[in-house]
């Protein structure tokens, strides 16, 4: 639903980003090893992401090539098969279940929930299994750790999904009666970013005010206040910017027009895959958008400044809740990789402050540094519950 996987240019992982859990004190790495090894999961539509931790060094890391078996015409369909893989790649390189501190899986579409690490329970499956608020890759992570540790001690976690809501009450009224604002966004990279950036400058991430803009396929622009991320623009099919495929927030009129005219399906298809670069330009990839734009192409240039203008529009707005308190702003995503992009930014958001860039979503050492946030009781271990 709110994946990165796309081109994006000069993308390597970054050494900062690794499993270290930023706080305002970080552990040692030492320390964090003795709590032992950490697989994370990450499962997109083609392709399963497997990292094996030893506190903050990656011992191993794996992106295995899926293709569906045929005759699966449900996500649930495809755990069997993904569930064979990661077993057989495991036995290949010599690594038992029993011998991990635990399992750390990307969230998937669940229940409004607050951010935190959370313990795969059974109603947790049962939500998954039955794709009860979506269907979408992510919700084999869970499931697929649940039965990985079985037979063990191992716990299997997952944490900060996108569905992560903290809004008050005064955030979530829409304007219109019946129709409420949906907190969903890339929580997992953001919270990993603002607790990275907290602890460069010296700040508790309990009293951290951030806004965030994860530049992504889609992208997320996230007020942080105090650590909790108290509002956001839900850019699947809510607000905010438009992306490289998303169309972001539309005038009402357009989008009437087109609701009498296409089938609802249709509609989400057209608006979240069609739209953004997609829809102007034809492309996905923003390597491509950008040589168009410097190569003299004027439509390529009026969708990207048109792109970097909503986005620093929207970093305005949602600078507003923390009125003036704020303590940075952090560009963060696939995108960010840019350094034309974040200088284009910087011209209309440097009247903010400080402006920190943190490029890549590294959703696997968010992952594994969640997990050993958890196993060192420095992070809570939350139940789900559906609620």
């Amino acid at each position: 639903m709110l994946s990165d996987q796309h081109n994006t240019p000069g993308h390597k992982p970054a050494s900062a980003r690794r499993a270290g859990h930023a706080g305002s004190s970080k552990p040692k790495n030492d320390s964090l090893q003795e709590l032992g090894r950490v697989l994370a999961i990450n499962m997109g539509g083609t392709s399963t992401k497997l990292a094996i931790f030893s506190g903050r060094d990656i011992v191993h890391e794996e992106n295995l090539t899926y293709r569906p078996p045929e005759g699966a015409s449900h996500i649930i369909d495809e755990l069997p098969s993904r569930s064979e893989q990661v077993c057989k790649f495991l036995k290949v390189i010599g690594v038992k279940l029993n011998k991990f501190a635990a399992v750390m899986a990307r969230g998937g579409l669940l229940a409004p929930l607050p951010a935190g690490v959370y313990r795969v329970n059974e109603k947790m499956c049962a939500d998954l299994k039955a794709a009860r608020y979506g269907e979408h890759p992510s919700n084999l992570c869970g499931l697929l750790a649940c039965d990985l540790v079985k037979g063990t001690n191992v716990p299997a976690f997952i944490a900060d999904p996108v569905v992560v809501d903290e809004f008050p009450e005064v955030a979530r009224v829409s304007g219109f009666p019946g129709i409420t604002r949906a907190s969903r966004l890339h929580a997992l990279n953001i919270r990993a970013v603002s607790k990275l950036a907290a602890e460069s400058l010296g700040i508790q991430f309990k009293k951290a005010n951030f806004i965030v803009a994860h530049l992504g396929s889609g992208f997320s622009i996230a007020t942080i206040k105090q650590g909790r991320i108290v509002d956001n623009a839900d850019g699947m099919l809510g607000e905010g910017p438009f992306s490289v495929e998303r169309a972001g927030v539309l005038p009402l009129r357009g989008v009437m027009k087109l609701a009498y005219t296409h089938p609802e399906e249709e509609l989400k298809r057209l608006l979240t895959k069609k739209a953004g670069f997609a829809g102007y330009l034809g492309t996905t990839d923003f390597t491509k958008v950008l040589e168009m734009v410097e190569g003299g192409n004027a439509e390529a240039e009026l969708a990207y400044n048109s792109m970097v203008y909503q986005v620093a529009k929207n970093i305005g707005m949602y600078a507003m809740p923390l009125a003036g308190k704020h303590h940075a702003v952090i560009i963060t995503g696939g995108l960010a990789h840019s350094k034309r992009l974040v200088a284009d930014l910087k011209k209309y958001i440097k009247w903010l402050g400080e402006v920190l860039v943190y490029p890549g979503e590294n959703e696997m050492e968010a992952l594994a540094a969640a997990a050993y946030a958890a196993l060192s009781g420095e992070e809570p271990i939350r139940e789900y519950t559906g609620k």
